[in-house]
């Protein structure tokens, strides 16, 4: 008889089961779309051995990165699936990404054997590590300047890959937030050199990770080439090219960006939205056969799974690519079904006192995570951008005002990732200033500050930027959306 793991979901009875019973965690972070994920789920998961061996040893909790990206932020090993194993108190003591079967059936023994043997050494120097990590900060004395800029644009050129555009070696991911800061300094000093990296990039990719027959593009290529994509297409990776694709036809009023654009929409459309309710669909399954079939054969064989659950962060920066694209190629109907969506997701996921909830399942869970309340309020903006209704400028500083309160640190500067709740675990009680997350912070209350001019908007955005001026170097070319922010507030965009 075959063996199967009870897998727990993330919660107190997990940690509860691990204290009382004196057990290891092995959280298996997982998504729907993760090719991988699949694989270890079908052979490492699968084993009767490492099954016995995981519910006899240690309490297993798997946990969807899609509906807990805080926990994926704190646990992710590098890429999924990431296979981690925690102490009682939800503290890091090993972890891998995929693990093949003989190599789990060794990791398993050895972190019980450790575990046992040097259990409160282990606690100690997590505790050690966690201490550093809330005590860490990044407050800066350094001020904002346009070198910012220019070293951040240094580091773009000094990762570009002049063969085959992107930035970075294999595996290769699309990189919008570089993309775009090429295109405004385009636009700002007509650098030819920004131009030419932003175009090669955006044509490399439409030659590799871009599905010809059903259009929209694949999450990443495994190779530098970009010809060898891994196949699963998710609504973030889609928003945030759409919006390059648009503006690579608004800057160069070439033809191929537009058809491309216009693609990538129909692919949405068709796939990844509910046309009827409003709302896009977080992602199309990886399946390598189907993907290798001709036109015909793939109608046949019926089209990987689509996961319908609907995240507000993914929603929000497919509504402002909506809305981009549909200025751009002056067409209503792209902007109208935007505008639905945010609706939609105004009425089931948003409360006054409570700010944006995630959402999955039908309806809302997890409250006061930061993406999704900054991602929507960036969508606000857009919209209110493009129909000037005060309904949204109302529910704009509505939601700015409980981001404010929430989320941002008034004395050093920046916005926690997330609200701690009374019964979280392991490092979820632990908040953190996520450098991405900050920097989009910025633009976004910049956004908005243009639009309603309060004060406290723009100095919110200032205290963020200050926050990481010491350290965005650290970022390499992921310090992208910094530096345009950073442009924002010197009034050079």
């Amino acid at each position: 008889m075959k063996t199967k793991i009870n897998w727990l979901e993330w919660g107190k009875s997990a940690f509860e089961k691990a204290r009382k019973e004196d057990k290891p965690i092995l959280l298996d972070l997982t998504a729907v779309w993760c090719h991988w994920c699949h694989v270890m789920d079908a052979g490492s998961y699968s084993d009767d051995d490492i099954a016995e061996a995981i519910s006899k040893d240690f309490v297993p909790v798997k946990v969807d990165i899609d509906k807990r990206p805080d926990i994926k932020e704190r646990y992710n090993m590098g890429g999924f699936p990431s296979t981690v194993f925690l102490n009682p108190d939800g503290c890091i003591i090993a972890g891998e990404t995929y693990v093949p079967p003989e190599r789990l059936k060794a990791m398993l023994k050895s972190v019980k054997e450790e575990y046992k043997k040097r259990k409160e050494e282990i606690k100690q120097k997590i505790s050690e590590a966690a201490e550093k990590i809330i005590k860490g900060e990044y407050a800066s004395k350094a001020k904002i300047s346009e070198d910012a800029v220019k070293e951040i644009l240094l580091l773009v050129e000094g990762s570009f890959d002049s063969f085959y555009g992107g930035f970075g070696a294999q595996p290769k991911f699309p990189s919008p937030d570089v993309v775009d800061l090429l295109f405004l300094q385009y636009k700002k000093t007509k650098s030819k050199k920004c131009l030419e990296m932003a175009i090669k990039t955006l044509d490399e990719m439409r030659n590799g990770i871009y599905d010809n027959v059903d259009f929209g593009f694949f999450r990443y290529s495994v190779s530098q080439d970009w010809k060898i994509p891994h196949y699963e297409k998710m609504l973030d990776t889609n928003a945030g090219l759409l919006r390059n694709y648009a503006d690579a036809f608004d800057i160069t009023g070439d033809e191929k960006y537009r058809e491309t654009a216009v693609e990538t929409i129909s692919y949405i459309n068709k796939f990844l939205s509910d046309q009827n309710g409003g709302g896009f669909y977080g992602s199309q399954d990886a399946d390598e056969e189907f993907y290798h079939l001709n036109a015909d054969e793939r109608k046949r064989k019926g089209y990987p799974h689509v996961d319908r659950t609907i995240y507000v962060d993914w929603n929000a920066m497919m509504i402002s690519s909506y809305i981009k694209t549909g200025v751009v190629l002056n067409d209503g109907k792209i902007t109208d079904f935007a505008v639905k969506t945010a609706d939609f997701i105004l009425e089931k996921c948003y409360d006054k006192g409570k700010g944006m909830s995630h959402y999955y399942d039908g309806e809302p869970h997890i409250r006061g995570l930061l993406a999704d309340n900054i991602h929507f309020l960036n969508c606000l903006v857009d919209i209110y951008a493009i129909n000037k209704n005060q309904k949204y400028l109302g529910t704009m500083k509505e939601l700015a005002g409980f981001i404010l309160e929430s989320f941002y640190d008034v004395k050093n500067g920046g916005f926690f990732d997330r609200i701690i709740e009374k019964g979280d675990f392991g490092t979820l009680n632990q908040r953190s200033r996520q450098f991405l997350d900050n920097s989009f912070c910025a633009v976004v209350f910049l956004r908005l500050h243009s639009i309603a001019k309060e004060e406290e908007y723009r100095q919110a955005a200032e205290k963020t930027l200050l926050y990481f001026a010491d350290s965005y170097l650290n970022f390499g070319y992921f310090a992208a959306l910094y530096a345009v922010g950073v442009e924002m507030i010197l009034g050079n965009s």
